[in-house]
């Protein structure tokens, strides 16, 4: 019998893309909520340092064709 890879999934071509426009929006999301909220200066950059992060995390997952860090955590409901 055959031994399935279960991050094969993530190598293909669709789902690469899709993350790394994810991934983009994130990094986008981040530098605006750093650069131009009004929040607190340690929240402007606790959250926006979260999700750069994040969303260089999902970039880097779609180049190397493997599962970012936010589909580890499961499906939603």
């Amino acid at each position: 019998m055959e031994q399935q890879n279960p991050d094969a999934y993530a190598a293909g071509p669709v789902y690469r893309v899709l993350s790394a426009l994810f991934g983009l929006v994130l990094v986008a999301v981040g530098l605006y909520v750093i650069g131009w909220t009004e929040a607190s200066a340690a929240l402007r950059c606790g959250a926006g340092l979260v999700l750069v992060v994040l969303g260089g995390n999902a970039l880097l997952a779609a180049w190397r064709g493997t599962p970012s860090w936010l589909s580890r955590i499961g499906p939603l409901p």
